[in-house]
């Protein structure tokens, strides 16, 4: 369990912006003005408010969230992430205060190591893999990224995948938030993750899992020969999961 960002439902929109933009979460846990624990926001909906002078609250955007209390087990968290499409697993007490957080990205080595998976990748992948161009400005594909929802790209240049684009590249390079901040024009292929690491669509969901700890991957881009044609993150691994007997 780690600590959390923690905001309650009557502060502003613009405060959830401001910690999400900042850091590596992509969601905040929300409390009522009593301390009760009532879901979560989302850095899709945080970042889409963007007058820094807006009165709009965060009780408008409020998300059904994942809770376990303290003593629950890894598998336990890993279903309620997985039913609730969450990354984060919030820990809370018997009045449902907010204890601190479950990360997915934790608990997933200790998962894969443990546990059985089974499958084959292209049963748990998603078919159609968001794309962007090694010559797109950066900044439209960040833009993207928060209408969206999706945390990573397939970068591709003359049809060939030649790297990945994630919202933590961005987050991380401070000389190139800055150039966002103030308009400027910065290519993708700039600021992408290559070489790129992918995997075959008959492969199995272990061999997946084993690729994304062992290089501290969210996302893996799944390959038939040369040609893109999936992607596969923490939560489809988790498809895969089966507890040993």
């Amino acid at each position: 369990m780690v600590r959390i960002p923690v905001l309650t439902t009557d502060e502003p929109m613009t405060r959830a912006r401001q910690v999400l933009r900042d850091d590596i979460f992509r969601e905040i846990a929300v409390t009522d003005p009593k301390g009760r624990y009532v879901g979560y926001i989302d850095i899709t909906d945080a970042l889409r408010v963007t007058d820094t002078k807006s009165d709009i609250l965060i009780k408008g955007f409020v998300r059904d969230g994942a809770t376990v209390p303290p003593g629950a087990s890894l598998i336990a968290v890993s279903q309620v992430i997985r039913e609730k499409n969450t990354d984060i697993a919030v820990v809370v007490d018997d009045e449902n205060h907010v204890l601190g957080g479950v990360l997915l990205s934790e608990i997933f080595p200790i998962l894969c190591t443990r546990e059985d998976l089974r499958g084959t990748v292209r049963d748990c992948m998603e078919n159609r893999p968001p794309v962007c161009h090694a010559e797109d400005n950066l900044g439209k594909v960040y833009s993207k990224m928060i209408e969206s929802g999706i945390s990573a790209f397939a970068v591709i240049k003359e049809k060939s995948l030649i790297g990945m684009l994630s919202r933590r590249d961005i987050l991380n390079n401070g000389r190139v938030r800055k150039s966002l901040e103030s308009g400027g024009k910065v290519p993708v292929e700039s600021v992408m993750t290559t070489p790129v690491i992918t995997i075959e669509k008959d492969e199995s969901i272990s061999a997946a899992a084993e690729l994304m700890v062992g290089h501290d991957l969210s996302q893996l881009p799944v390959v038939d020969g040369d040609l893109l044609v999936g992607m596969i993150d923490r939560h489809g691994v988790l498809n895969g999961l089966h507890a040993k007997e």
